[in-house]
C-alpha cells in the first residue's frame, strides 16, 4: 500500500524530463500510526531537480494510516524510489 501511494504521488520535474535526467535514491522515512512523516532522509539521486521531487513528495506528506490490527506506534521503510524516462 505504501509503495503504491509513493508511485501514484511521486511528480517528475519537468525541467529533469527536458535535460533526460534520471537517478535513484534510496529513501528511508518513519511514520506514525496515522501516516503522518515524522522525517525521511535519502541518498542523492545525483541531481538536484530530483532531489527537489523527493523533497516535495515527502515533506509534509499524509500516507495511509495503518491497519486496524497494527499495534506499532512508528514504523521505518525503506525503499529505493526510481525516476526513469520511457524512450
Amino acid at each position: 500500500m505504501i509503495s503504491a501511494w509513493l508511485e501514484s504521488h511521486k511528480r517528475y520535474p519537468e525541467s529533469a524530463r527536458e535535460r533526460g535526467e534520471e537517478g535513484s535514491a534510496a529513501l528511508r522515512f518513519r511514520i506514525d500510526r496515522s501516516g503522518h512523516v515524522l522525517d525521511y532522509r535519502y541518498a542523492s539521486t545525483g541531481y538536484a531537480d530530483l532531489d527537489a521531487g523527493l523533497d516535495a513528495l515527502m515533506r509534509g506528506a499524509q500516507l495511509p494510516p495503518f491497519p486496524p490490527g497494527m499495534t506499532a506506534e512508528r514504523v521505518e521503510i525503506s525503499v529505493t524510489m526510481q525516476f526513469n524516462l520511457t524512450r
